[in-house]
């Protein structure tokens, strides 16, 4: 045994003595010498030693002082001869032995049983703390399990209990502390009405005597509070005895709700559909329980019960070899459709669910389940496919169905090669509806359908997306996307001479006129969608052709649409931004003098930079946006007259203003030209709106009327692009105008055409006899401009005199 021992002694050749005859008996102990309390209490802190040696008498106090830094350390006190008295009082007040020093100096008899004593002590100090920690652990043991436990000697009396015991047990831990029998807890007990409630044998409980009265060793009582508590009665072969208390509560209410829940599940499933199965280890039906009579009879057949389950399966093998692995790794199924075949033409769809089920020892047994006949539902959902997918008047697919199929095909043509698709319609079929009414019309349909369904090869699929257009989809045409788009051509040709005959239509010869538009397909290039709309331009761009006309789809004339509604996008966003600027090209005299401009808007594209009016204006009037744009610019236009009025060189400048025919025939036009001239406070004199012949073509009387209230106003008019429409002098005389504009086409070539010359003229003589002004429009080389004064013209623009630009340029120049 290795021991560090503390020696704390101020007789220092006494303490030389004690080292030196411990270091020769025992040479592995380790002796610390202090000379007073203080340093033995430093050392003690350092090394913490096992043993420690203190003599009674110090410097610096005595001995029973140091107990209060010396805890648990085993200490001897070392008194003087004739001091028993004082080593009596150590041993009192906590020391754990004593040692009598001689009173002959140099003396070693009192060292030579030393060595046993100090061992004798450090042995009992390791008994002790093991005693201890093992009474900490089964204390900390019975702290921390659920069950209440009581110890018993042979008697019966109580001699060990943990905190759980006196919490189910509902006892006084000072009555548990007085150790009393078994009998006085359970007459306590009953003083209380404990046992007065019915007890609970567990199957297979024995019984045992305690006391000579008789109990089972295992047994379930509900206590007052409405809790179950299962006690045991362990007996120990020296007659001592171990009872536990296990609060059971849970248990005992999950099995009362468990023997509930299965009688009301009995009472249910008496009135479910559903009925329950079981699958044997090769996935054979060995158990219908539950199962309706009529169906029981078409199950129970020897087919029936001698095949396994996918042998049963009238279904997909795929989704077959889906659900075999499933069940190859025994997982759990739910809601699975099999559709069993009698053998007699008769099928049954079920509903199956289930879970697999094993043995004690872990060994797969088969699956139970429940399962529903869902035969009706499955006819139900046949007939409603049918109505979802099918055209009523021509029994073909419908428009829903088709798109699936073309899904398919993009599909399947990166394995058979390249198809086309085929969209037509009948020409003006509307007009047969209303001039032989809609049955011919119906029947007209029911007889192209018939044709279609003739003329398509095996494996084809035809039908009818709307009124009167039909799809056909034709797969494998070509290796490649070139050769369909070139066979699609040939069949369209072919297809269009099958329709072109004459129709028998209720003992009457018809005749129909069709359009057709085809496009190839090769791979996943193009959507369903980007399909139909392929074969929707094909269309369009055969209609525009006249009748009975075919057209293959031309990419270029997609990418041309994706331009168009680029462009729209764009214009709706510019409108929002402001990108919309007004550039001025100033109009002359025959001396070069400034006598106005015309106003010609501009877009300041972000990406593309500026926009002329002719590539969006169209767009603008066709989405309705020319509105605000015209709004926009007879604002700006009146804002700049204005502008210019102030200045002395430009006060007297006129401004024309084109203006759309939509915004010209707007009900409140007349109203929102006079705020635009009372806000921006604009000389009316000087605006001039230009107009296009063709508004005048139509709501003649209404156009000469808005013309007169605003010429009252002071707004004069220019009939621009003179020559290029449907001119009548018989309205020009009755338009308020005061003037004339040349159209460019005619003043560009007027040196090197003689028609164009000739034009000019008449045009310039017709002006003068009807007093309005003339301006020749695109006047850009000198010669032109000569040709134009010798024949009397006197007002010009073009970029000889200036290109059109901001307005400041202008008033620079």
């Amino acid at each position: 045994m290795e021991l560090t021992v503390l020696l704390i002694d101020g007789d220092c050749a006494h303490a030389e003595q004690v080292q030196q005859f411990l270091f020769s008996v025992r040479p592995r102990w380790r002796v610390l010498h202090a000379t007073d309390l203080a340093g033995g209490q430093i050392l003690h802190a350092q090394h913490l030693p096992q043993m420690a040696m203190v003599a009674f008498e110090q410097t610096d106090g005595d001995a029973l002082q140091a107990l209060r830094w010396l805890g648990s350390t085993m200490a001897l006190v070392m008194v003087e001869f004739g001091q028993e008295e004082l080593a009596a009082l150590s041993m009192r007040a906590g020391f754990a032995d004593f040692v009598v020093c001689p009173p002959q100096p140099g003396s070693s008899q009192h060292l030579q049983p030393l060595p046993e004593q100090l061992e004798s002590l450090a042995r009992q100090r390791a008994t002790e703390r093991a005693l201890a920690e093992h009474s900490r652990e089964l204390h900390s043991t019975l702290s921390s399990i659920s069950q209440g436990v009581i110890s018993m000697d042979a008697q019966g009396r109580v001699q060990l209990y943990n905190e759980r015991a006196l919490e189910l047990l509902d006892i006084p831990e000072a009555r548990m502390e007085q150790q009393p029998f078994l009998r006085e807890l359970v007459a306590f007990q009953r003083e209380r009405g404990e046992f007065d409630r019915a007890l609970y044998w567990p199957p297979g409980a024995t019984v045992g005597g305690i006391d000579g009265r008789y109990c089972p060793s295992v047994y379930i009582r509900r206590t007052q509070e409405g809790r179950y508590l299962e006690v045991r009665t362990h007996p120990e072969r020296d007659g001592r005895k171990v009872r536990t208390y296990t609060d059971v509560t849970d248990y005992v209410q999950t099995q009362q709700q468990l023997s509930q829940s299965e009688q009301r599940w009995r009472s249910m499933t008496a009135l479910s559909s559903d009925w329950f199965w079981e699958l044997d280890g090769r996935l054979r039906f060995v158990h219908l329980d539950g199962c309706p009579d009529a169906l029981q009879q078409s199950l129970h057949t020897q087919y029936f019960w001698a095949q396994t389950l996918w042998q049963q399966a009238y279904e997909a093998s795929e989704k077959i070899a889906e659900r075999q692995a499933l069940m190859a790794r025994r997982e759990a199924f739910h809601d699975w459709e099999l559709c069993h075949h009698d053998g007699n033409d008769q099928l049954t769809w079920l509903s199956l669910s289930g879970t697999p089920v094993w043995d004690e020892e872990g060994v797969f047994t088969g699956y139970r389940g429940v399962a529903r006949n869902i035969t009706e539902r499955k006819q139900t959902e046949v007939a409603i496919r049918r109505l979802a997918y099918r055209d009523d008047l021509t029994e073909l697919p419908n428009r829903a169905a088709m798109l699936q199929q073309i899904d398919q095909a993009l599909e399947r043509s990166l394995k058979h090669g390249a198809g086309a698709l085929l969209l037509l319609d009948v020409d003006h079929f509307k007009g047969i509806n209303d001039a032989m009414g809609h049955s011919w019309g119906d029947a007209l349909l029911q007889e192209v359908a018939r044709r279609l369904r003739a003329w398509c090869r095996p494996g084809d699929v035809v039908g009818r997306v709307g009124g009167d257009e039909f799809l056909v989809l034709i797969e494998a045409l070509a290796p490649d996307m070139a050769q369909a788009q070139a066979r699609a051509s040939a069949m369209a040709v072919s297809l269009m001479g099958v329709l072109d005959q004459a129709y028998e239509l209720q003992g009457r010869a018809v005749h129909a006129s069709f359009g057709i538009g085809a496009a190839g397909f090769w791979g996943r290039d193009r959507s369903v969608d980007d399909m139909r709309q392929c074969v929707e331009l094909a269309l369009g761009e055969a209609k525009a052709q006249g009748r009975n006309a075919w057209s293959v789809f031309d990419p270029e004339l997609q990418r041309s649409l994706r331009a168009r509604a680029a462009l729209e996008a764009d214009l709706h966003i510019a409108l929002d931004r402001g990108d919309f600027v007004l550039h001025y090209q100033p109009v002359v005299d025959d001396q070069g003098s400034v006598l106005g401009a015309e106003a010609l808007v501009r877009w300041a594209h972000p990406e593309r930079g500026m926009v002329p009016p002719g590539s969006f204006i169209p767009v603008a009037e066709q989405l309705g946006l020319i509105f605000a744009l015209d709004r926009w610019v007879l604002r700006q236009a009146c804002l700049q007259l204005a502008a210019w009025a102030r200045h002395p060189i430009s006060a007297c400048w006129t401004l024309a203003v084109n203006l759309s025919a939509q915004e010209f025939r707007h009900a409140d036009f007349l109203c929102r030209i006079q705020d635009i001239l009372r806000d921006t406070g604009a000389r009316p004199d000087l605006l001039k709106l230009e107009l296009t012949e063709s508004l005048m073509l139509e709501a003649v009387e209404d156009s000469i009327a808005k013309m007169q209230s605003l010429r009252a106003m002071g707004i004069r008019f220019s009939l621009d692009d003179f020559g290029m429409g449907y001119s009548s002098l018989g309205y020009l005389k009755r338009l308020p105008l005061s003037q004339l504009k040349i159209d460019q086409s005619f003043v560009r070539d007027v040196l090197l055409d003689a028609n164009d010359a000739a034009i000019v003229r008449t045009v310039i003589a017709l002006g003068q006899s009807l007093g309005l002004e003339v301006v020749a429009e695109g006047v850009e080389t000198q010669g032109q401009l000569e040709f134009l004064v010798r024949n009397g013209c006197r007002r010009f623009q073009g970029y000889l005199f200036g290109r059109p630009d901001e307005a400041e340029v202008m008033l620079a120049q």
